[in-house]
């Protein structure tokens, strides 16, 4: 059996220990594969590449605290609809990251940051896996709401290892429930809360330029004026108009290959525009077209 480049390369990350190269290449392998005989296991396979989340191992320190994932495989972008203002935001991001590399060959720092604002359910976070996925970049996640504790300083601490690594780190920093943490402060707020918004900001102000931030809120106006002005890119995020809610539909089963009628999705996008809610529809939908035996979408 002949060797070709893909298989020497999975082989060669196997023996390196380097799983996320190595699924990165069997996913390489099974789509091309063309034998017929080897059509379902390939697409069982490959199934599971694209379907599975690949957490990368963290210090003991900062597990709980932190995630830190590999998203080049678990990340479907064909199941993914990015609306005309996000791409924007991206292409901002995605420029900021190039001339990052020359800034930092300057000696010049520039904190690629943005702030994400706007309801639940509008995407903030599957935004910042799709920021991490085009860039090639492991995705890093905290949530404020799960770093707080009830020992005094422990908060403040636990946000420090955690800008600790990622500070030495290169990848996309999804900062979820900024609200829960960077509270406004008041005049006279010399508590345990106004300690921790310093902090963070001091954490912020150590970053390298090859660390993105993406900070998520759903109460942009309960954050601290100071630490909002570490984001150099302030950005709503809308629930779906009709138009992009049918479009995210189409992608999401066109990419499954599964029938529907097109008149029932217009008229379901008429009422739903929150991408939480209509990718738990469309899996609902999937369930009941399985249960039917059949290969279409009947209603929705």
């Amino acid at each position: 059996m002949g060797l070709n480049e893909n298989v020497k390369n999975l082989i060669r990350s196997v023996v390196d220990n380097d799983l996320p190269k190595a699924k990165t290449y069997a996913n390489i392998i099974v789509t091309n594969e063309t034998s017929a005989s080897n059509q379902y296991f390939c697409k069982t396979i490959k199934n599971k590449l694209e379907t599975q989340h690949n957490f990368i191992e963290l210090p003991y320190d900062i597990k709980g605290i932190l995630k830190m994932e590999d998203v080049s495989t678990s990340f479907n972008e064909k199941r993914y609809f990015l609306t005309d203002r996000e791409k924007k935001i991206f292409e901002q991001i995605e420029m900021s990251n190039n001339t990052n590399k020359k800034l930092t060959e300057m000696g010049i720092r520039y904190l690629n940051s943005t702030l994400l604002y706007g309801e639940s359910g509008t995407g903030k976070t599957t935004f910042g896996k799709y920021v991490a996925y085009k860039l090639g970049l492991p995705f890093s996640y905290l949530n404020f709401s799960q770093c707080i504790t009830s020992a005094l300083g422990g908060t403040s601490k636990n946000i420090e290892k955690v800008f600790d690594y990622v500070a030495k780190q290169k990848c996309v920093l999804m900062l979820d429930e900024v609200d829960a943490i960077g509270i406004k402060r008041g005049k006279e707020d010399l508590g345990e809360m106004s300690r921790i918004v310093i902090g963070l900001m001091q954490s912020f102000d150590l970053l390298e330029n090859d660390v993105i931030v993406i900070g998520a809120t759903n109460r942009k106006d309960m954050i601290d004026e100071a630490l909002i002005r570490r984001f150099s890119i302030i950005h709503e995020v809308k629930k779906k108009n009709n138009n992009n809610a049918y479009n995210l539909i189409i992608n999401y089963l066109d990419d499954l290959k599964i029938g529907y009628d097109d008149d029932d999705i217009l008229e379901y996008v008429e009422t739903h525009h929150k991408q939480s809610e209509i990718l738990k529809d469309i899996v609902k939908n999937i369930i009941k077209m399985i249960n039917n035996n059949s290969r279409e979408i009947e209603g929705f």
